[in-house]
């Protein structure tokens, strides 16, 4: 798997869950738009578990990509798409 799988992921994952938003700002986003400052906490949850969901039906296994030091607002590497994406692409990485 490679960062453009996964950025086609993350993008799905973001569209589904402003389907339900109507955030204007998430419309099109790109990788500099900032998702902790445009998702509430329970579209963060519902991130998260997109992406692992997604994950696991392109790979067959369960990869964790979120912990107590990825959902602290001050330490998450998912701020921001881009550096959700790498921080995920380092997950596959590491766990596949």
């Amino acid at each position: 798997m490679n960062r453009e799988n996964i950025k086609e992921i993350v993008f799905s994952v973001i569209s589904s869950i402003n389907e339900e938003l109507n955030n204007q700002n998430l419309k099109d986003p790109t990788e500099d738009t900032l998702l902790f400052e445009e998702l509430d906490s329970m579209a963060v949850l519902d991130f998260v578990m997109g992406i692992e969901d997604e994950l696991q039906k392109l790979t067959n296994e369960y990869i964790q990509i979120a912990n107590e030091h990825t959902m602290d607002p001050n330490t998450t590497p998912f701020k921001s798409i881009k550096s959700s994406i790498d921080y995920i692409l380092s997950k596959v990485s590491q766990d596949g």
